[in-house]
């Protein structure tokens, strides 16, 4: 069975950036293991509640998200942030723990340079290097975007039939929407990444589309 490994900075960026072809992927039998690096009690709280009633509440959020795209396991490394070097270098012993248990075939990370958020390019860049230092052999590492668009891709996944699912995953983070209507926004920029897909093309090929960038080791 094929292992795929989903690395987010926090408890949404999977739903946001890749959540249709998790659910493709997971639809067609892939095994898929997600995992959370910080906990996100520095995100939006509009509704005032105390940091660790947050933590619990985004945890919450993320597992029934998960179980609407299929994901087999999600596992929370429960950090506060990235940015304090203990942190950081916490996250990263752990990942290259989970890598060499997990021996997966695909990793999939926020990319360590383009994405706009800092802690997403720390996610992207811990998990660059726990690749590079783990002797296993993976096929792929692929970045995928949530905070900055990506300005070139190697890679397209028509996600028509998963739309509605990733839709439905977004919409488990009610206390990140009640700040940020980011559903709208992603569900704008997968129509516009099917439609200006290939500036060649007579027709589009599909609706929604998510785009993915192989980060070279």
């Amino acid at each position: 069975m094929n292992q795929t490994l989903i690395i987010s900075a926090h408890p949404d960026d999977m739903e946001i950036g890749m959540g249709g072809t998790a659910a493709k992927k997971a639809a067609s039998g892939c095994h898929i293991t997600s995992v959370i690096l910080t906990d996100g009690r520095r995100s939006p709280n509009p509704f005032g509640w105390p940091e660790e009633t947050l933590v619990d509440i985004r945890k919450q959020e993320a597992t029934r998200a998960a179980g609407v795209l299929g994901i087999n396991e999600v596992i929370f490394f429960d950090l506060p942030d990235l940015k304090n070097t203990s942190h950081y270098h916490s996250a990263k012993d752990q990942l290259s723990e989970l890598i060499m248990r997990l021996q997966p075939e695909e990793v999939y990370s926020l990319h360590d340079h383009w994405d706009r958020h800092p802690t997403h390019r720390l996610a992207g860049q811990l998990t660059r290097k726990c690749i590079e230092e783990t002797p296993l052999s993976i096929n792929a590492l692929w970045a995928y975007e949530v905070w900055g668009l990506f300005p070139r891709w190697d890679r397209l996944e028509y996600i028509d039939d998963q739309i509605g699912k990733k839709m439905q995953a977004i919409g488990e983070h009610k206390s990140q929407l009640a700040s940020i209507p980011y559903g709208e926004g992603i569900l704008g920029l997968n129509r516009w990444r099917a439609v200006f897909a290939d500036p060649q093309q007579n027709t589009p090929q599909g609706v929604f589309a998510e785009v993915f960038f192989t980060m070279k080791l």
